[in-house]
């Protein structure tokens, strides 16, 4: 487990919207996958792990076997994190719950554990009241099932969805979704240099608390920040060195953490998703203590 050099919050708040309203001046913390350098990704130890470190959020993938039952996997195929082979949703879900999950981030020379692939259900149940969960949807066609799951489990308040936006196309099929406007929602896109602020007001319509976003400028994101205060957005950024964020990344700020978080910050940021959970809330700490 994490070293719990980050204290927990005296009190969470109680729903998505209090935790990220520009009311709250916390920086919040993602945990990608989970805290997967203490337990396999998209556990329901990397979610224990998480709260007991006091991150915000998780961010778990979900999909659905061949049988319609929503189960935590980020790739296609079983392979890279489990001890099974093939395709999740042309396996069965007894099938898929009969592999073993591999150590970490997985691989051929991860060792396996004795954890199995959880359920989307399972997973929102070991959050819930824990850490909010931020629900990657791996294909579009199956959020109707996370809706679903979501709505049964009476955990709306806990979860925030996500998708892929075009601020310029003036058209959010989402809008028309049943439920949109029920269940917190945060759009995805890239910024276009020099229109970060035009880009926030084309998505006004939405409503939104939080937006996910890639930039090549990080004076792009300085320059939203009067309209991301006028609409109460909190803005979210990928330090994962997947993200392709300039070099604002993982591997950078365990070097020159000011130089990559720090920058952020000054930026606007307000929310980080990382691999480096228990260095980024240390961090974090250190910061709050100055």
């Amino acid at each position: 487990m994490p070293s719990q050099t980050a204290t927990l919050p005296s009190s969470r708040p109680s729903d998505v919207y209090e935790l990220l309203s520009r009311g709250n001046p916390d920086i919040l913390a993602i945990a990608h996958r989970g805290v997967w350098s203490a337990a396999p990704e998209n556990s329901l130890t990397s979610i224990r792990a998480a709260a007991e470190l006091g991150v915000e959020f998780v961010e778990l993938d979900t999909q659905a076997t061949s049988d319609g039952h929503l189960v935590l996997m980020h790739d296609s195929t079983l392979d890279r994190t489990t001890s099974g082979k093939g395709v999740v949703g042309a396996s069965s879900f007894a099938a898929v719950r009969d592999a073993r999950l591999r150590a970490g981030a997985g691989g051929e020379t991860a060792a396996l554990t004795d954890e199995r692939v959880p359920t989307l259900e399972e997973a929102l149940e070991e959050a819930r009241g824990r850490v909010f969960v931020n629900i990657d949807t791996k294909f579009p066609h199956e959020l109707p099932l996370v809706i679903a799951t979501v709505r049964r489990l009476g955990v709306e308040d806990n979860v925030i969805i996500k998708s892929d936006i075009e601020p310029q196309s003036g058209s959010f099929a989402v809008r028309d979704a049943d439920w949109f406007g029920s269940i917190p929602y945060m759009p995805m896109f890239r910024v276009r240099p020099g229109k970060f602020a035009e880009d926030l007001r084309l998505i006004e319509p939405l409503h939104v608390p939080m937006v996910e976003v890639k930039f090549i400028d990080i004076a792009d994101l300085a320059a939203g920040r009067e309209e991301l205060e006028r609409q109460n957005i909190r803005l979210w950024i990928n330090t994962l060195d997947v993200s392709h964020n300039l070099d604002f990344n993982d591997s950078r700020a365990l070097k020159d953490p000011e130089a990559v978080w720090g920058a952020l910050v000054s930026a606007g940021v307000g929310a980080i998703q990382t691999d480096t959970n228990v260095e980024f809330k240390q961090w974090l700490a250190g910061r709050a203590g100055r």
